[in-house]
């Protein structure tokens, strides 16, 4: 078997994983759930699972790298778009308003993850991954917060690190706290920020 062919199998496999994982979590809960679970439902016997992960920890984490990965790619999308500062960043929360819609069932593991990530130290690789993540999605909402400056959108004295902390940081991340929130509520106070940066026309 070739090598091309070999990692064809491999990145296979932990897709079915990660699959079965998502459905155990979505089911028992992050806590409630064993890599025995997960690899009865994968197809698998629980010796193989631990072939491709270490433990539920980097399966979790997976998850919500791949998960990031897409966040980088619609908010690198919407920085891209010939438009105001102002409406990029309410172009952020209404897509991340759509992908609830269609992905509520994510919250459950991303909430168990902002509580245990700081217990997964032996995870080196995936943590460096969210890192790298994270800090990409701050530098475009800092890159849009400029360019909402450049062109007028937003007020001059807005602090665009400080904003952007404010809209996503590891912890707490403000447009993400959608996933969790009343939507009604969440709107309220979202307009509230806009309003508050926008600038007097």
């Amino acid at each position: 078997m070739s090598e091309l062919r070999k990692q064809q199998e491999v990145t296979f496999k932990k897709k079915l994983i990660i699959d079965a994982a998502k459905i155990i979590f979505f089911d028992k809960g992050f806590e409630n759930s064993t890599m025995e679970d997960i690899a009865h439902k994968a197809g698998y016997s629980k010796g193989s699972l631990y072939s491709y992960f270490n433990s539920k920890n980097e399966i979790c984490f997976t998850i919500v790298n791949d998960y990031f990965s897409k966040i980088v790619d619609f908010i690198q999308e919407i920085a891209q778009r010939d438009t105001s500062g102002l409406k990029k960043i309410v172009s952020i929360k209404e897509a991340f308003l759509q992908d609830y819609a269609q992905n509520s069932q994510f919250c459950n593991i991303y909430e168990t993850f902002k509580y245990h990530r700081s217990q997964c130290t032996e995870i080196q690789d995936e943590i460096s991954i969210n890192e790298s993540y994270n800090e990409r999605i701050k530098e475009l909402i800092i890159q849009i917060i400029r360019s909402g400056i450049e062109d007028k959108s937003l007020k001059q004295t807005v602090d665009p690190y400080k904003l952007s902390r404010a809209f996503w940081n590891e912890k707490n991340c403000f447009i993400a706290e959608v996933m969790f929130k009343e939507i009604n509520a969440y709107d309220y106070l979202f307009n509230l920020v806009i309003e508050s940066i926008t600038e007097d026309v």
